[in-house]
């Protein structure tokens, strides 16, 4: 595949996908406005030969939390076979008019992956949902990037208006290549839309958000949910995010628990979220493009905590460039989600000019829960930023930031034997240096050399998966 080519899907794939889940994944974020509906997958975003697979997370554990083997959880059980489940099963016309529904948008399939054959294809379910209308096809797996065996099919989501026919129904998602013996699952935040579809007799739970404590221990309830014929349509309170990151289901299967995932989300950000407030701690730097990552960080952490904006609060700690390729800078933002138990959910991010014309490409800088305590002036940061051009090359340019109160004057880097890598001075608190290779824990010091803070950059916030 030519250099152009790749470049020009990779594109249009960051046009219609979402963030993957773990801060640490690359992610996009195109920050030119565009006039046409563009849907966003939330969880489960398949970029075959051009991306990574990322996919939501599975378990398979026994009644004791015994490992048992996907044969032996499935128990020959095909949850998409049997007929077309949902509202509008009935409608043959409308189902046979989903069935023959192409398998690309804009006439270009996602990945160059060839619609799977008409004849393979069946809908597995069909119906009216809160605010639109869905429809779950399924076929031959062929190429399909996920693919793993010979028994798996492919799968494509499709979403519509309330009353669509079924030329008004567009793909939600690459189609992928699943287990058949495990559930699929479709969730859009703005509406509280959810389905199930999983096979006859299991049983379904849902947990809506992680718990996370004043300690930044997490935790999480199941609420059972009614699945008959396999099929859960349930209308959840809408979120203030159009990702939601935060709910996970679970189904049991002859007294085994054969899954424990997110659904595939979808988003449309032409519907708008409200306005999150947004308290700094620091002066505000000169706006700069890579902002954008930022605003859109906030609805991240929003969606994979899973609460109202009413109940939680967001400081930005500080923001201010670092270098990047090129001798292009980028805009690093960290941002700190305070929860009602008084943690604090710490994200850092950069956006970075991949474009003259208003591409914006980053990623995660780590995050990290930590419990209520210390005012957020009165912590100590750090963070770990890989600024990357979005080249085929990735050319990538590594920054230590280190932000914490006045009285700190300097800083250090040290390796996990706690020899010292590096030493730099801080000036009102901040300081951004190369990155010093092996540098496992910063310390902060004060004018007279005493040692005010010792941290560790951040890593990836464990919220309970």
């Amino acid at each position: 595949m030519r250099e152009d080519e790749l470049q020009r899907r990779l594109t249009r794939l960051a046009d219609r996908s979402a963030p993957p889940p773990r801060e640490q994944l690359a992610r996009t974020v195109v920050a030119r406005h565009r006039s046409r509906r563009r849907q966003v997958v939330g969880l489960t975003t398949v970029v075959a030969a051009v991306a990574a697979l990322v996919v939501a997370m599975t378990t398979l554990v026994g009644p004791a939390d015994r490992p048992i083997s996907a044969t032996e959880a499935a128990a020959t059980v095909d949850v998409f076979t049997g007929p077309t489940r949902g509202s509008l099963a009935g409608d043959a016309a409308f189902v046979e008019g989903v069935r023959q529904l192409p398998w690309t948008t804009d006439g270009v399939s996602g990945t160059g992956i060839p619609d799977a054959p008409l004849d393979t294809r069946r809908v597995a379910f069909a119906g009216d949902v809160t605010g639109g209308r869905w429809a779950l096809v399924v076929g031959d797996p062929g190429t399909q990037p996920g693919s793993t065996g010979p028994d798996d099919v492919a799968i494509a989501w499709f979403a519509g208006p309330p009353g669509a026919a079924p030329d008004q129904l567009e793909l939600l998602s690459v189609p992928r290549g699943v287990d058949p013996s495990l559930p699929a699952a479709l969730r859009d935040a703005a509406t509280g839309a959810l389905v199930v579809l999983t096979a006859p007799g299991d049983t379904v739970e849902v947990s809506r958000r992680p718990e996370i404590a004043a300690d930044a221990g997490v935790s999480r309830s199941w609420q059972p949910v009614d699945a008959p014929a396999g099929i859960a349509v349930l209308t959840l309170p809408p979120l203030d995010s159009p990702f939601d990151q935060a709910l996970r289901y679970r189904v049991t299967r002859n007294g085994s628990q054969v899954t424990v995932a997110a659904p595939d989300g979808v988003a449309d950000p032409e519907r708008g979220s409200p306005e999150v407030p947004v308290t700094w701690l620091r002066p505000a730097p000169a706006p700069a493009p890579g902002d954008a990552t930022a605003r859109f960080e906030v609805y991240v952490m929003l969606g994979s905590t899973g609460l109202p904006a009413a109940d939680t609060s967001f400081t930005a700690v500080w923001a201010g460039d670092v270098p990047g390729p090129h001798d292009r800078p980028a805009r690093v933002t960290l941002l700190a989600q305070t929860v009602p138990s008084g943690s604090v959910y710490l994200s850092g991010t950069y956006g970075y000019s991949l474009t003259d014309d208003g591409g914006i490409g980053g990623t995660g800088c780590g995050s990290e829960l930590v419990p209520a305590g210390p005012a957020l002036a009165e912590r100590t940061y750090a963070l770990r930023c890989d600024v990357v051009d979005g080249t085929i090359e990735a050319e990538t340019v590594s920054s230590l930031v280190v932000i914490a109160p006045a009285a700190a004057v300097s800083a250090r880097a040290l390796d996990l034997g706690g020899a010292v890598l590096a030493e730099f001075p801080l000036i009102d608190g901040v300081g951004v240096v190369p990155f010093p290779e092996r540098a496992a824990t910063i310390e902060t010091l004060a004018a007279d050399g005493t040692v005010l803070a010792t941290t560790r950059p951040l890593t990836s916030a464990d919220l309970g998966d």
